[in-house]
């Protein structure tokens, strides 16, 4: 009998097939992904799918992404508020912020479609069988991004230096686009590269290939939000400091990812070496000989971190914006420059023009007041209309109220006006807010008013006591945010109100809203003056009478009165009195003659009321909306008057002056 499982014999219950040796088919079904097996729903088999052999990247290419979506964000939150600011001191800042946020946009874009090409030459060349792995390919190529970002931005405070020079050439509106597309724009092309190949990488799934775009799509939003929030809480840098930090934050990223790129290739070479051992010792010395040329070029990586640390050093020994402080090329022509400083508002110097013998203290592209070196006179009237706050009819600081009368003289009689009687008796408080070099200031303070100041730059107010005799026992000084200030200031306090806060070509617009103006009515006495400067051109009834009616939501009496109004379509400066009673003014000849006619401050305040600007139709119209928090469109209708202020400061003051700041 043949023993069960024997030759012959025969399991009815399980017949044997025909024995298969050596089927090819099989053996290239067996070489496929094995099915994951039928699936049981609703009681039926569903066939599934053959399993993904996708893998993610390992962890040193997956930790190069990350630095490489990290130290994107972080750069670009930083250049967003660097990049405007840079060109602050050639363009004001308006100007360098127009279509800057299309050309970081664009410039994004941009580098996301080139890498989204190069990740399709790295598919095709593993596809190729190439002698580099898509990992590391990945990894190199983010590498390089990092050492062009990082000489780039080392070198870009020198290239906007030179397109600096040609300012006058490109002018207002074209000027800070190209000079963005050397400074800035470039590493946002590198980021959004950077990113576009980390994602892809991370997203890879050939049979998914839906996925890995939705993938590549949140990858970028996610970087466009940390790139908002990081614009938003990063800290202030100086311009070319700040630039270099960033040129610094790169190289160090391209090290690190050199390093663990080097790492995974070290690991990819050993893989390789495992899984084909008969290959490698057959073509041992061809192979020692790769491995030494890869150890040569990977030392040769870091050649490009050695010339970011000389661009880096050229720049901060040559670029005189990367150091505060007096500097030989202050020195250029007839302007000689007697104070320097980086504050929070930009650049603040003073400078003498020893041409035309005076003083002019500049904060980025703009002159916020200067004197003349004869007299101490400002060169611009229109800060002296402030001392008017204390010349209206009926107010007990009026000079007139202050006459006496006089017996054995006929009646109506009044003794004449004297220098004494100009001044108050100390009881009256006054707030200045925006110092300049502080003309109005220091003219309230000679007619013994106390005289609090607000200025948000501590370096205007150190030159202002250095270099404009700016006096130093003043009320109070509050070197803080004007809005700030007065949000927090108590109520009824001022007799009267300077605000004076243009700079740049362009007023912050939270202090000319309608809460901010509330908040100035509020901390004024019951019959306090507001004097506020405004810069616009008085033809310009859109920003006018939007301006005049929120001033008239909390006054009920609102006048205007133009530095200059022989052409009512240009540029000047204007200022605005309200009160909530009337104001009728008192400057009469005798108060003249006190002052001095033929003095600046005579001639302006003697012309002031001929140069009145109309805004009774404004102030009381319902149909015009108050400024508000909320709506506040000044920021985009100061553009026009932005690119006049521009072509007024290159007009006073010639191009070599702006150039050396």
């Amino acid at each position: 009998m043949k023993q069960k499982g024997g030759k012959g014999y025969a399991d009815k219950s399980k017949p044997a097939g025909p024995r298969v040796v050596n089927d090819k088919s099989n053996a290239k079904a067996n070489d496929k992904p094995k099915s994951a097996g039928p699936q049981v729903v609703n009681n039926k088999l569903k066939p599934a799918g053959p399993r993904s052999t996708v893998r993610g990247p390992p962890v040193p290419v997956l930790v190069s992404i990350l630095i490489g979506f990290i130290s994107t964000s972080i750069m670009a939150s930083s250049l967003i508020r660097l990049g405007p600011q840079y060109l602050e001191p050639i363009y004001g800042n308006v100007l360098p912020n127009l279509g800057f946020f299309h050309g970081v946009v664009i410039s994004l874009v941009l580098g996301g479609i080139l890498g989204s090409i190069y990740w399709q030459r790295i598919l095709a060349a593993c596809e190729a069988g190439g002698p580099l792995t898509m990992d590391t390919k990945t990894g190199r190529a983010i590498a390089a991004a990092f050492d062009i970002v990082a000489s780039l931005t080392a070198l870009a405070p020198l290239r906007a230096t030179y397109m600096f020079k040609w300012s006058d050439a490109l002018g207002p509106m074209w000027g800070p686009l190209l000079t963005q597309s050397t400074l800035t724009f470039p590493v946002f092309v590198a980021g959004g590269f950077v990113v576009t190949l980390g994602a892809s990488r991370v997203s890879y799934n050939p049979q998914a290939p839906g996925r890995q775009a939705a993938t590549t799509a949140a990858c970028l939003g996610a970087m466009a939000i940390c790139i908002w929030v990081g614009q938003q809480t990063a800290p202030g840098h100086s311009s070319c400091r700040g630039v270099l930090v960033n040129a610094t934050y790169a190289a160090l990223s391209g090290v690190m990812v050199k390093l663990l790129t080097g790492h995974q290739e070290d690991v990819d070479a050993a893989v390789a070496l495992e899984k084909n051992p008969a290959e490698h010792v057959d073509n041992a010395p061809e192979k020692q000989l790769v491995q030494l040329r890869e150890r040569q070029l990977r030392k040769l990586r870091f050649v490009p971190t050695v010339a970011f640390v000389f661009c880096a050093l050229t720049t901060l020994l040559t670029d005189s914006a990367c150091s505060s402080g007096l500097v030989a090329r202050g020195n250029v022509d007839e302007f000689k420059m007697v104070y320097r400083n980086e504050s929070v508002t930009g650049w603040v110097s003073v400078t003498d023009d020893t041409k035309r013998n005076l003083r002019m203290m500049r904060s980025g592209h703009s002159l916020i007041g200067g004197r003349w070196t004869s007299t101490g006179d400002s060169i611009f009237g229109v800060f002296y209309y402030a001392d008017a706050v204390r010349m209206i009819k009926g107010r007990e600081s009026n000079p007139a109220s202050n006459r006496r009368m006089v017996e054995d003289q006929p009646e109506g009689w009044t003794q004449p006006l004297t220098r004494r009687s100009m001044r108050g008796s100390g009881s009256e408080r006054a707030l200045q807010i925006g110092l300049g070099v502080g003309v109005s200031a220091r003219s309230l303070h000679s007619m013994n008013v106390r005289v609090d100041v607000v200025e948000i730059d501590a370096a205007v107010y150190e030159a202002a006591i250095e270099h404009f005799k700016l006096p130093k026992r003043l009320n109070a000084v509050y070197l803080t945010d004007g809005r700030q200030f007065i949000d927090e200031a108590a109520t009824s306090t001022y007799d009267y109100i300077v605000h004076d806060v243009f700079t740049g070509g362009s007023v912050p617009a939270s202090l000319f809203s309608q809460s901010a103006v509330q908040q100035l009515q509020r901390i004024l006495k019951h019959d306090g003056v507001l004097a506020m400067n405004y810069v616009g051109i008085p033809n310009d009834k859109r920003t006018m009478g939007h301006v005049a009616r929120t001033i008239g939501t909390s006054f009920a009496y609102v006048r205007c009165f133009a530095e200059i109004l022989e052409d009512r379509d240009t540029m000047t400066n204007m200022m605005f009195f309200a009160s909530a009673k009337p104001l009728e003014f008192d400057i009469s000849d005798d108060l003249l003659h006190i002052i001095g006619k033929h003095t600046i401050r005579g001639r302006v305040l003697g012309g002031m009321l001929s140069n009145e600007v109309d805004v009774s139709g404004f102030v009381d119209n319902t149909d015009l909306s108050p400024i508000t928090d909320s709506w506040n469109p000044l920021p985009q209708w100061q553009v026009s008057t932005a690119i006049q202020h521009w072509h007024a400061m290159r007009g006073m003051v010639s191009t070599s002056y702006w150039l050396n700041y």
